[in-house]
């Protein structure tokens, strides 16, 4: 806190916080997909995915586990009907609940699934041209080496 009070008496702070500026459309279109990377990137690493088949195989398994849980879920929805014990209703409703919070979890994931296989086709086809960009960018360096060799004799 010193160094800041130091720094504003300065005038190397400013004195009020900067304006706020909207992003442009194309800006917030750009965000959203380093977004919807960083979040295929976090379940590749999360849930050890290393190919292709390895995100379809993810994908049917969590579709199973999401029917499951909504049975479980279904199953506690109809105990509260029938239930009129308070510390049952509490333990019912909380089951419920948690059953949900993880049926929002496996439907995100799976949505993030089904991005990283729509943007693998287009993410290899870059990668390609990265590539070809590199070794493109090499044999210029070796021919610009080999033609300064052949300069000194």
């Amino acid at each position: 806190m010193l160094f800041l009070s130091f720094y504003y008496f300065m005038d190397l702070l400013p004195k009020e916080k900067p304006r706020y500026t909207p992003l442009s459309p194309e800006m917030k279109q750009e965000v959203r997909k380093l977004e919807r990377y960083s979040n295929g990137i976090r379940l590749i690493v999360s849930e050890k995915l290393k190919t292709v088949d390895d995100v379809k195989s993810y994908i049917s398994q969590t579709e199973k586990e999401i029917e499951d849980i909504t049975n479980l879920r279904q199953k506690y929805r109809n105990k509260l009907r029938n239930c009129i014990d308070d510390n049952l209703i509490k333990e019912y409703k909380s089951k419920r609940d948690n059953c949900t919070t993880i049926l929002n979890r496996h439907r995100k994931n799976i949505k993030i699934a089904n991005y990283i296989l729509e943007d693998t086709p287009n993410v290899k086809k870059v990668i390609e041209i990265e590539k070809q960009m590199r070794k493109e960018q090499e044999d210029i360096a070796k021919t610009k080496k080999k033609d300064r060799y052949e300069k000194w004799y």
